[in-house]
């Protein structure tokens, strides 16, 4: 006989939210509850009131989805949201949630449906990461360090052990790093350690702490892509933490470009060149490339050396929100590829009225981050603007509440 909990809530869960809670309605007000599938029959206790939604903890599941898993992945990992369920529901989840950020916050109401109907680009969906960052404390109790990823008040540090989204290679690291007094010293409480491996299998760590103390140069990487092979990578400059997804994503953009090729291919946050580098050798006639990172840059203007494509490439490094305008007046125009990269808080204002000033024929949005791309498609796509061709979902991030969009919208 099963008792109920005095203390709380029975919910029938409905559906998944963007970030992946548990989406259920009693008395008219919405409650999240993480660690839920749809059509679940749960306990669980009220965590937090707002005025308008509850936040809630899952106390015990009372009727299971066919979707949980028996035996859960990423257990006691902060940030793995879906650990609770199979990858195909994640999936599933995922492309509901791509499906009504485009409907209703961009605005595209049914046309939706429609432009989301590429298909999924899968993933292992765990051991896939090629970058772990780990925070260090010190316990006040006991006075032992700990190492892992900040919890839920994005304050305390959860002990990880091993991460079961790191690639091996990382976790071997993490394994003899910590088993050495050593590192303890080296790294020190407060300390932010990062754990960088390349296609190669080299793992390269270093920490940044609270002090000045700095360790020293850090080597330059080689990653293996799509198109080109070998391109070089800063240790510290971005590469997609995902290295089969990130070489999909390239081949996508690759076939845009292959079906026909521009006169002048745009990369703004164009990193170590990949985009544009691959486009060249698949026949655009020019390349040009916006990046803050001196570092970055410095790479891309070698790669295309070393590609054989530095008569026909251009990489500046400058401020992409206050230098779009211009870069893209002089280098872009009507009937070129333009692409955008953003980080997760999307493009600049100024980015997308230089994007919509200077109209491409095509553009290309890669985005980690669905509320955002959103926004920005609102006012691309407005009257005289862009019109949105396709969105595509690439598995960049199993486990957590992110992934990846490629979006290729064309001049209205």
């Amino acid at each position: 006989m099963v008792t109920a909990d005095s203390s709380a809530t029975v919910l029938r869960i409905e559906s998944v939210a963007y970030r992946g809670a548990g989406v259920a309605r009693l008395g008219g007000i919405v409650h999240f509850v993480p660690g839920t599938c749809p059509g679940e029959l749960v306990e669980a206790r009220i965590v937090r009131e707002r005025k308008n939604f509850r936040e809630a903890c899952l106390a015990r599941v009372l009727e299971p989805s066919p979707d949980r898993l028996a035996d859960p992945e990423c257990v006691g990992v902060p940030g793995c949201v879906y650990g609770h369920a199979s990858f195909e529901a994640e999936t599933r989840w995922k492309q509901r949630q791509l499906l009504e950020f485009l409907s209703r916050q961009a605005g595209l109401g049914d046309a939706a449906a429609e432009i989301v109907s590429s298909p999924f680009v899968p993933s292992r969906h765990l051991n896939y990461r090629n970058k772990t960052v780990m925070h260090v404390a010190r316990l006040a109790a006991t006075g032992r360090f700990v190492m892992g990823y900040f919890g839920e008040d994005n304050r305390t540090v959860v002990d990880v052990p091993q991460c079961p989204l790191s690639l091996g290679e990382i976790n071997d690291e993490l394994r003899e790093m910590r088993a050495s007094r050593d590192f303890w010293r080296w790294a020190g409480a407060g300390a932010k350690v990062t754990l960088r491996a390349s296609s190669g299998g080299r793992v390269v760590v270093w920490a940044d702490r609270p002090a000045a103390r700095a360790d020293p140069p850090l080597p330059e990487l080689v990653e293996e892509t799509p198109i080109l092979g070998s391109m070089r990578v800063p240790a510290r400059g971005f590469w997609q933490t995902n290295g089969e997804t990130g070489a999909a994503l390239v081949r996508a953009v690759a076939e845009l470009v292959r079906h026909d090729p521009p006169r002048v291919f745009v990369d703004l946050c164009c990193g170590v060149g990949v985009f544009g580098l691959s486009a060249a050798a698949l026949g655009a006639g020019r390349v040009a490339g916006l990046d803050s990172g001196r570092d970055v840059i410095a790479a891309a203007r070698a790669n295309a050396r070393d590609h054989g494509f530095a008569s026909k490439s251009e990489f500046v490094c400058g401020d992409i929100a206050s230098d779009a305008d211009r870069f893209l007046s002089e280098r872009g125009g009507e009937g070129e590829f333009v692409l955008v990269d953003p980080p997760r808080a999307g493009l600049d204002g100024r980015v997308v009225s230089a994007l919509l000033r200077h109209r491409a024929r095509t553009l290309a949005y890669v985005s980690c981050a669905p509320d955002t791309l959103a926004r920005d498609l609102q006012m691309l796509c407005a009257p005289g603007g862009y019109r949105l061709a396709s969105a595509r979902m690439f598995g960049m991030f199993p486990r957590t509440a992110h992934f990846e969009t490629l979006c290729v919208l064309s001049r209205q």
